[in-house]
């Protein structure tokens, strides 16, 4: 005759049901919030955690740890860029000196002109709109166009005399 075994009795690897593939012992590591690592960073990492053994604990403390050497790097490279812009704002000012804002609003005017809505965005998304050189070429447009003359030519015809100007010259 069969015994029946009670299957509550046993201990729980005895009547565990066996499993084929290996459990992944990363399953609880996930990114920290507002992460800026994709999914497949962290498999990346998940994978030299494996063939190193780390510890799950382990892993995510160095995750942690990624994203803020991460946000550091992304603050420090935003506050470079901050830092050289106002360089070139400070470069252009001295370039054109005490009427600064007026030869650059000829030269804003002429890179709207050219380049029209698409470059004044690039330009100041990237803050090359500071930049000297940038103004400056701009500015040197902006003298060519308003001058009527193109370069190597002739200048452009002089004002319309008045009769008496005709007549007499100018006195």
């Amino acid at each position: 005759m069969t015994e029946k075994t009670d299957l509550n009795a046993l201990p729980a690897h005895e009547h565990a049901p066996q499993s084929t593939q290996p459990q992944d012992p990363y399953a609880e590591v996930s990114l920290p919030e507002n992460s800026s690592l994709s999914a497949a960073d962290l498999d990346a990492f998940k994978q030299a955690a494996l063939q190193v053994n780390l510890p799950a604990q382990t892993l995510q403390a160095w995750l942690h740890l990624e994203e803020t050497r991460l946000q550091t790097a992304a603050q420090a490279a935003q506050e470079t860029r901050r830092t050289q812009q106002t360089q070139w704002a400070s470069q252009t000012q001295a370039l054109f000196g005490p009427a600064w804002q007026e030869e650059v609003s000829k030269a804003v005017r002429a890179a709207d002109a050219f380049g029209g809505p698409e470059l004044r965005q690039l330009l100041e998304e990237t803050g090359l709109g500071n930049h000297p050189v940038m103004v400056r070429t701009f500015h040197a447009v902006a003298k060519r166009v308003s001058e009527d003359v193109t370069p190597g030519g002739a200048p452009g015809v002089t004002a319309d005399k008045t009769f008496t100007q005709a007549l007499y010259g100018k006195n």
